[in-house]
């Protein structure tokens, strides 16, 4: 069997990279042939990854944004490679919904183990792929405002730093949001589109669902007062934390398998947190799309 590992220099603050050596021997106890790429930049790394239908494993390291771009790489092959991940961002989101460690000597293990799961992935306009949330409104910017070099020195407390910017000047988004043959309109502080349990590092979508077709479609209420539904988001984190179901006086919960959210030009949706595309967008699930290798149970 063939694999390639492709990595993310800038991730991990280069704890992959001084440990390639390692990696590529653990893998070749696995695979005959086993290739190394470092991918130079978002762009190369999606295209590298559109290039490996001929392997029998993608493997890579990197963060939520790496694992979108590998993705969106390998979505319209028809041959896909089992993918393997070691973590090595900063909030690692993908990778607590997979129970896959950071540690990468841990995470090589599972890959090595080889128990494969199908994951459902999102398209977006039958063009952009997501794996595990959509989100626009209060917070959903903080994962791509903060700057690279701060994550890199504070790690998540720069998230921290940077979301108590909108602590003061909370966001409210307006969309009509379609499904089926229904449709309603919100004015709401928050709204996510889930395949997850874990968002920004918090499990709040704990009953949430994965890989069963459908979405989990969360919008925080607006509320009364000035804090525009802030309190509503906290109730709703503070449920995660705390492992308690979502209460419906802070969120209207939502299943859909495709559904499309209308909104002006102005509105920013974060995907897999970064900055994704503005305005009116169609969503569907692709149920069991990819392959990738994760632990038993």
């Amino acid at each position: 069997m063939k694999a390639i590992f492709i990595y993310n220099p800038e991730s991990g603050s280069g704890r992959i990279k001084r440990n390639i050596s390692y990696i590529k021997k653990k893998l070749e106890s696995k695979y005959s042939l086993v290739d190394i790429y470092e991918s130079k930049s978002k762009e190369d790394l999606i295209k590298k990854a559109s290039m490996t239908s001929d392997y029998d494993a993608l493997i890579f390291s990197g963060g939520d944004g790496t694992f979108n771009d590998i993705i969106t790489g390998i979505g319209k092959l028809a041959k896909k490679p089992v993918l393997g991940y070691l973590p090595s961002g900063t909030a690692n989101d993908i990778g607590k919904n997979l129970n896959i460690s950071k540690n990468y000597k841990k995470a090589l293990k599972i890959i090595l183990n080889g128990n494969v799961t199908e994951h459902d992935v999102g398209l977006i306009n039958n063009d952009h792929y997501f794996m595990y949330v959509v989100a626009s409104g209060t917070f959903s910017s903080v994962s791509y405002r903060t700057k690279r070099e701060t994550k890199k020195s504070l790690g998540k407390l720069a998230y921290l730093l940077d979301g108590l910017k909108d602590l003061f000047n909370p966001e409210v988004v307006d969309f009509k949001l379609k499904i089926n043959n229904q449709e309603w309109e919100y004015r709401v502080p928050l709204v996510l589109i889930l395949n997850s349990k874990s968002v920004g590092g918090i499990k709040f979508n704990y009953r949430g669902h994965r890989n069963d077709g459908y979405f989990d479609i969360l919008i925080f209420k607006k509320g009364k007062g000035k804090n525009k539904g802030l309190v509503n988001i906290f109730g709703g984190f503070l449920s995660g934390i705390f492992q308690r179901k979502l209460k419906r006086r802070n969120v209207i919960s939502l299943r859909a398998n495709e559904l499309i959210l209308e909104a002006s030009d102005n509105i920013t949706w974060c995907i897999d947190g970064e900055e994704g595309i503005k305005g009116t967008i169609t969503i569907k699930n692709l149920h069991k799309h990819i392959q990738i290798y994760t632990p038993k149970n």
